[in-house]
């Protein structure tokens, strides 16, 4: 990972592309993911006749890179050092929106984006009250499972995870030769994520407490449920820690799949 305290063209470090204090617990760092995904799917909404797919692409990876680092305590500690090495302070340094967000913030007030995406239609239709109730709860749940976690045991489900993922490169590797020998092409597609994470020998259980994604997700990706998200950027969002997750080529498997999405419409 490139160190953003040292890269003088980047303005803003992790915790301020979330939007959280450097002191941020697990929880409020997964909430504040969970919050800028809904930004983008309003702006993203809002000038979806002005600006292009791939700044929106640009601002999602961003957030997911984010939160995937600093949900890992073992990444969240080596970046710190980075920051503090770099002599970059979290609380001084200022922040900037990326030049996108400002052109649209500009044009749009935060009425005028509500009001367009009104005219927009979901890519899916969210839950009915009582599923939205029984999803809220689920949430909460999660939450007080994560926020008893400490530091320590997290730490051990990361070291756990690049164990399995190390041990399983010779098997994986017999997997993908499977797909030449006969002359095909591998594509990412929820059955093959499953194979792959089976091989790897990560429960879904195990993939949640690392990603800090609900395991309902986790599932709907592998079963290409794709009712589950809301839009193609919670898909994405959702997609990118399960990709880094089992350390995955995330731009194949990202074009695989979002294909599959956009052609079950």
């Amino acid at each position: 990972m490139t160190s953003q305290a040292n890269n003088p063209q980047v303005e803003e470090n992790y915790y301020q592309i979330l939007e959280v204090p450097k002191t941020a617990s697990l929880v409020e760092i997964r909430d504040a993911y969970e919050g800028k995904l809904e930004e983008t799917q309003l702006d993203a909404f809002a000038a979806y006749s002005l600006f292009p797919e791939d700044e929106t692409e640009e601002t999602l990876l961003n957030f997911s890179q984010a939160f995937v680092t600093l949900a890992n305590p073992v990444a969240r500690a080596k970046y710190d050092d980075e920051l503090q090495q770099g002599m970059v302070s979290a609380e001084m340094q200022p922040v900037t929106e990326k030049e996108h967000l400002t052109k649209i913030k500009k044009l749009y007030s935060k009425k005028s984006v509500r009001e367009k995406t009104k005219t927009v239609p979901p890519a899916k239709k969210r839950p009915e009250k009582e599923e939205a109730g029984k999803e809220k709860e689920i949430k909460k749940s999660v939450a007080r499972e994560i926020s008893a976690e400490s530091q320590e045991e997290r730490r051990d489900h990361y070291h756990t995870l690049a164990v399995k993922n190390e041990l399983a490169e010779e098997n994986l590797e017999d997997f993908y030769s499977t797909f030449r020998t006969h002359g095909g092409k591998l594509s990412y597609n929820g059955t093959v994520l499953q194979q792959i994470r089976k091989i790897k020998s990560v429960t879904l259980e195990e993939l949640a407490q690392i990603t800090c994604i609900r395991v309902t997700y986790l599932q709907a990706i592998e079963d290409e449920n794709f009712s589950k998200f809301t839009s193609e950027i919670y898909l994405k969002g959702y997609l990118l820690c399960y990709v880094e997750a089992l350390q995955l080529p995330k731009e194949q498997v990202l074009t695989d799949y979002i294909l599959l999405y956009k052609n079950s419409f």
